[in-house]
Order: structure tokens, then sequence, then C-alpha cells
């Protein structure tokens, strides 16, 4: 009998103990605990749950048996709720103590239950935030998260987040079942400055517990940041509830304005796929801080929703939380401020070095600028200056020994289809070639060219034809070419010419040419400035497809245009002629000034030659070649129309199909030059190089911290 009511006395303290232990769950704070106990405050929430799911046709003994089982994580959702309020309200209770039952206690005690009824409600109104006992979900989910955030004078950051979420066992009516063996906590390391540059924080994870015991966790490098992953792969996390602990600190995250300092934080982050119950946050400023103003946002990033409280400024601490829960990609954002000289700013030459590693893409393009534009102004002044330019006057005659085309390349230091086609005509007014044209019969329809030989032509061998006009005139003769058709014959001839000149006035490495040359293009020290313009390119797309921003990309797109007007200019800057070339160059300069010159006044006290047809057709290859034929052709207005009315032929330019009447002068100036050129320059391109022939103010998620996380 004595044994029957020892184990009586037992079993009663037993079930004592543990209903105690589950009322102490549901006290809040120790000042709180004095006027509404944790049993009134268990009694009160099972309560108004309980009305609710008799609403919902839940049953009373379903709800039970649902409300044993869940009444820890029910205990600390309140507490969640009531957390912030009851702290605010503590300062000013806390030197208060009335007697139980007289009018100010009660009245005291009032106050508490208000808060207390009204977090219930907000508590039913929301039937997910206490699932399964008004809703059939099984969904993982944060059921609060906390952070306290500890400011150094020295600038850094000390943040003790504490996770308590529940995993469940998903179903039809979850929304996720996301965690299998813990959880994933992500921090983002570059922030994006409101002037549109990036800045780079420092983070050092300090501990990671789970249940206030050391967990297994890896960290990851992410874009953006680092990945902490805390779990074990070979252990399935049990269902329930589960509270993880992360300790880091991080550096470069205030705002220093000029009368303010001020922490704008993102406390638990807008990349979460779960869903928040509560979430608060803790700022602790150091001692001699006061707070002066202070604000927080709630939603999806962007959004400026203030669905949260926070306590009032005036001490060097203060506390928010959210009035209601938060979906997946939701979070709370805080921002506080206190006055100057409490916190110490970065150093200018900190602020440099934080500026130049997280946006590396700017002193790249810089260094690659200042480099390329040194090593391009080192090559031209060494190789690129030409000798010093002589007295240019006009000359009446080309120099000696050169054709047309050698004129036309010495003076452009290239070559170009203009030269082929001086060529041609001064073969056709030297009598070797006959030049048909014949224009369209439709709007559409392009010019023929027809390339005959002369009757009356001198009978030459093909070498001797090389050595007069650089290339073999006979090979040509019976050809037909129209724009834009293919001719091998006629690129065969066209390439022979440019190798020709190249050889025989170009100074090249290790050529036989090369001390006797006249001129060097030197576009090789192009070579490395191209790579790096390249290497820029690459650069500058993976940066900005990683971080992109619009000033960033502005100056990205200026630093590359720089670069390649460089390349261009340089490209122009870098041939140079020898002495001999510089000599020759002068002469052709003044030839040029003859033929360009439309003004015969000009030239009248020098006496130069009687204007005739023989010297117009003497001198008309080496005004094509020179790019004067117009300004040529236009000295010899009147001799030509007059020598046209009388039936002048010219052998360059024989009219043929298309020409209503006699050849006219505009006929004459604009056919040989212009249109033939472009007919050159594209039956001498192949089809395969062608360009192709188809025709066709605050928000939520600002400030520094944020992140998110998930399951694993």
């Amino acid at each position: 009998m004595r044994k029957l009511c020892y184990c009586l006395l037992f079993t009663f303290s037993l079930l004592y103990g543990q209903q105690n232990q589950a009322q102490q769950a549901f006290l809040v704070t120790e000042n709180a605990g004095r006027f509404i106990r944790p049993a009134i405050l268990d009694s009160l929430t099972r309560t108004a749950l309980e009305k609710a799911a008799a609403e919902k046709s839940i049953s009373k003994d379903l709800f039970t048996a649902r409300y044993a089982t869940y009444r820890p994580r029910i205990a600390e959702l309140m507490k969640s709720f009531l957390l912030g309020n009851y702290i605010v309200l503590d300062k000013k209770t806390a030197l208060q103590h009335p007697p139980p039952g007289s009018a100010a206690f009660l009245s005291l005690q009032q106050q508490y239950l208000v808060l207390a009824e009204d977090a219930l409600q907000r508590i039913i109104a929301t039937p997910a935030s206490v699932y399964p006992l008004l809703e059939a979900d099984e969904s993982d989910r944060i059921l609060h998260f906390r952070a306290v955030i500890d400011i150094q004078a020295s600038g850094e950051l000390w943040v003790k987040e504490t996770i308590k979420l529940f995993n469940g066992e998903g179903g039809n009516l979850s929304e996720n079942d996301a965690i299998k063996r813990g959880i994933v906590r992500d921090f983002p390391t570059k922030y994006l400055h409101q002037n549109g540059y990036w800045i780079q924080t420092g983070f050092q994870l300090r501990s990671v517990k789970k249940e206030q015991a050391a967990v297994p966790y890896t960290v990851h490098s992410l874009n953006n940041g680092i990945r902490i992953q805390i779990g074990n792969a070979d252990l399935l996390l049990p269902r329930g509830i589960h509270t993880y602990e992360i300790v880091y600190s991080t550096n470069q995250q205030l705002i220093f304005h000029t009368n303010r300092d001020e922490l704008y934080w993102n406390v638990n982050g807008n990349g979460w796929e779960f869903r928040f119950d509560t979430v608060s946050a803790r700022i602790n400023f150091p001692q001699g801080a006061i707070i002066a103003a202070a604000e927080c946002y709630t939603g999806a990033r962007g959004a400026t929703l203030q669905a949260c409280t926070h306590g009032s400024a005036g001490t060097n601490y203060i506390e928010f939380q959210t009035n209601a829960g938060l979906n997946g990609y939701e979070g709370l954002t805080i921002a506080a401020d206190i006055q100057k000289g409490i916190l110490a700013p970065p150093g200018t030459m900190g602020v440099l070095l934080n500026f130049l590693w997280a946006n590396w893409l700017v002193p790249l393009l810089v260094l690659v600028l200042a480099a390329t534009g040194w090593y391009n102004w080192r090559s031209w002044y060494k190789n690129g200056r030409d000798p010093k330019k002589g007295i240019i006057y006009p000359q009446f005659s080309p120099p000696a020994g050169l054709g047309p085309a050698d004129t036309g390349y010495l003076h452009q230091q290239q070559y170009g289809s203009h030269l082929f086609v001086a060529s041609l005509v001064d073969a056709a007014v030297q009598k070797h070639l006959q030049i048909e044209v014949n224009k369209g019969s439709g709007w559409f329809s392009a010019t023929t060219y027809q390339f005959k030989k002369p009757v009356d032509s001198p009978p030459l061998s093909s070498a001797s034809l090389i050595n007069l006009f650089g290339i073999d005139i006979s090979a040509l003769y019976g050809l037909s070419l129209q724009a834009g058709t293919y001719n091998s014959t006629l690129k065969s001839q066209y390439s022979s010419l440019e190798t020709r000149l190249k050889n025989r006035f170009q100074l090249q490495r290790g050529k036989v040419h090369s001390t006797n040359g006249y001129f060097a293009l030197n576009r090789g020290y192009l070579f490395l400035g191209s790579f790096l313009w390249v290497g820029a390119l690459v650069a500058s797309i993976i940066f900005l497809s990683l971080h992109f921003t619009p000033p960033l990309a502005i100056f990205a797109a200026i630093s590359l245009l720089v670069l390649f007007v460089m390349q261009l200019v340089f490209y122009k800057l870098l041939p140079a002629y020898s002495e001999k070339g510089r000599q020759v160059a002068d002469q052709i300069e003044g030839f040029r000034l003859y033929l360009n010159q439309t003004e015969q006044r000009v030239f009248d006290s020098l006496t130069p030659p009687d204007k005739t047809i023989e010297l117009f057709e003497r001198y008309l290859p080496y005004a094509i070649a020179l790019n004067v034929e117009n300004a040529w052709a236009t000295q010899f207005t009147e001799v030509l129309n007059q020598a046209l009315k009388n039936g002048y032929q010219p052998g360059y330019y024989f009219a043929g199909r298309g020409f209503s009447g006699n050849l006219q002068f505009s006929d004459l100036a604009k056919g040989v030059s212009a249109g033939l050129s472009n007919t050159i320059s594209s039956s001498s391109t192949p089809p395969s190089s062608s360009s192709g022939g188809s025709r066709g103010g605050g928000s939520s998620g600002g400030g520094g911290g944020g992140g998110g996380g998930g399951g694993w």
C-alpha cells in the first residue's frame, strides 16, 4: 500500500513537473511574467486556438491531441510574436511593483493581455502559422528568425543569427519539403552602392551550432558571396523543431553620412524559399551612442511595406519585430542611425582599395588603356615617325620610273582597287587594252565592263606587259565583268599587282627589300594593343554578366571604344617612310598638287604644259591612282567636250550598249573611276569571304546583410 502511494506521488510529481515545464515555455520575459503568468498565457492561447479549430469543424479530441504535440512550437511562436512588444512595455513597467489584485496591477496586466490577444488574432488570421492545428500543412518553415547585431566602435559587426525552424514531412497540402539533412545560409559579400559601383565586404564565420552544440558544416564560394551548408550528408534531419545558431563578423557595412552614421541591414534576406512566422532583430551600438532615428521595411525585394514595429529611439540599442508572417523570398530590413564620432569610418586608402577590389574591371581597363597608349606611343616614337617633309611645290610630271599604281601605293601606303583600275586605264591609254562599257537595260541592271585587245595593239610579251603595268594585260583579254560576279582570273591579276607593289616598295622584316624599301607599315607593333583590346572585351563581358550596373557598363563601353580608336589612330600613324621614300613621296605630293588644282591662274606663272587631249590621257591613270581624277578631268572640261563633239573616242572608255547619242563628259568622268573600281573590288572577292546573301528610398532587401537560404 505504501509502495502504491509512493508510485502515485511520483507519477503526480512527474506530471506536474511536465505541466509546469510546458507552461514555463510561455514565459516571454521575466518582467511580463509578474503580470501575466505563463499558465495564464498558455490557457489563453489554447482557448483561442480551440475556438478557432471548432469553427473549422476540427473535433475537440483531435485538437487536444495536436495541441499536446505542437504545444512547445506554439509557445515559441507566441514568444516570437510578443517578445519585441513586451520588451518595449517592460521598459515602462520595470520600476512599478503594485500588489497583485490592486487596480494598478490589473491595469498593467491588461496592457500585457491586450498585446497577447492581438498576437493570437494575428496567428489565427494565418492558420498556416500553427499548422496542423487549423490546417493539415506539413511544410518546412522558419518559426522564428532572430538576429542580434553588435556594432563595434571600429565599424566591425558581430552578428548572431538564431534560426528556429520546423522540419515537416510534406504532403498534399504542403508548400515544400526542402529540408532533408539540414539548411543552407547564403551571405552576400558584394553590394551595389547607390552611385552604381560595387562594395566588397569582409566576412568571417565564427561558429555554427545546432541545439547549442557543434554541427558539421561546409563553406562554398558563390558568385557574390559565400554559402554555409549545415548538416551531415549521411544523416536525415528528424521531423520537428530545430534551432540553428550562426555567428559571424563582417565589415564595410556601415553608411557614413555627413552628419550621422547609419546601419541599413537586411535581417533575414530575400532569398529564402520558406515562409517566416516571425522575424526580429536587435541592434546594439557602442556605449555613448544615441539612436536618433529608425525605420523598418518588409516584403519582397524593393517593397516599401512596413508591417513591422521597432522600439523608441534614445538609447544605444533598439529592437525590431515583424507584425505578420513573411512569405518565401520576403524579408525584414531595418535601419537606425546615431551621432557622428562614435564609429570609426574607414580610411581613404581603405575605401580606394575596396573599390578597386570590388570593381576590378575599372583598374583593369585603366591599366590596359595606359599600357596600350604608352606602348603604341613608344612604338610610334621609335619606328613610326616620318623623316622631315621637304618643301612641297607643284610638279608637272610624276617621279621618274614610277607608274600610276606605284605613285598611288607610295602616296597612300596601302593597296586598293583604284590602283588596279589606274593600271588598266594606263594600258588602255597606251593602246594595249580597250575597255567597253555596256549599261544595263533595266532599272536594277548592273553595268558590264568588257576587256578587249585593240586592233592596233603593239606586240609585247607577258613579261613586258607586267614590267609596264604591273599586271599581265593579255590575261584579261575577253573578260566580261559585272559588279558582284567573282572572276578568278581577275582575282589572280589583282593579287599579283598587290604583291608586286608590296615587294617593291614596302620595308619588310626578313625580306631582301627590307633595307631598300620606301616605307614600313609597322603593323606588328599593333599586335599587343589588339591582344589587350580583345582581353579587355572578354573581361568586360565576364564582369558585367556577373555584376552589371549601368555606370560600369558605360565606363567599359567608353574604355573599349577609346582603345579601339587608339588602335585606329596608330594604325594610321605607324606607317613611316624611309629617307629615300620621303623624298619620292614629296615629289608625288607636288605632282598631286598639280593634278588636283582646279584654279589655272595659280599655275600660270609656273608655265605648266598646255592642256591637250594627250596630256589628259597621259596623266589620267595617275589622277585615278591619287584619287583626284575628278579634279583633273575638271581642268579639261572644255577640251574634252570639244573633242567629244568632234568624235573623240578614248580607248580606255569605249561606249557600248545603253548609250544614246554621243558620249558625254559625265559618262567619261564617272564610269572609269568609281564604276569600274567598284566592279573590280567585288569581282576579285571570293563568295566565301562575302557578308552573306540572305539579306535577312528604403525598401525590403536594401542595405547590407541579406542573402537567403534553404534546405538540402
